[in-house]
């Protein structure tokens, strides 16, 4: 008969919690009442390159934007850079990091600038081992790990900004 009292109190606890989120205003940032019905509606445009096609695909995958219709435009520009930093005994590089930068911007149909603009950077690094189609597949899964963290990078970016209605 003790605890009873205990789940009484704690369900009103609960209840008054939900009910004072609720009151403030508070709006999930990704649920039905939140961005994500917004970011389904973004075209994207890339380039021409693997790493391009990589990115487009990671964006539309994570906003859900398959067949998107809404007004706007996100376009993107990436830069890939790879750069040893891991040196054996021997000299030769054993290590790289392959460094992704896209530089990103989202246009309304019709108007000439954007109504928001932003940069995504994403490190990841890999071994290179001695054969020559390990190393390019170490390579090709690195660039595709940086990839994925940009996108995710840029869908948060837009959903801040969108929360925050700062393009809108």
């Amino acid at each position: 008969k003790v605890m009873r009292p205990v789940h009484l109190a704690l369900s009103a606890l609960i209840l008054l919690l939900g009910l004072s989120l609720s009151a403030c205003g508070f709006t999930p940032m990704y649920g039905a009442s939140g961005v994500s019905g917004e970011l389904s509606n973004i075209r994207v445009e890339t380039g021409r390159e693997r790493v391009d096609f990589r990115l487009q695909e990671a964006l539309i995958d994570s906003m859900g934007a398959r067949s998107a219709s809404g007004p706007y435009t996100l376009r993107a520009t990436t830069t890939v850079t790879s750069t040893p930093f891991g040196v054996g005994a021997d000299a030769i590089a054993s290590r790289y990091v392959v460094r992704i930068s896209v530089d990103w911007e989202l246009v309304r149909d019709g108007a000439v600038d954007p109504v928001l603009t932003g940069v995504a950077r994403s490190d990841a690094s890999y071994d290179v081992p001695a054969g020559v189609y390990g190393a390019l597949t170490s390579e090709v899964d690195a660039e595709d790990r940086a990839v994925s963290t940009a996108a995710d990078r840029i869908i948060t970016q837009l959903a801040r900004a969108m929360q925050d209605r700062q393009a809108w």
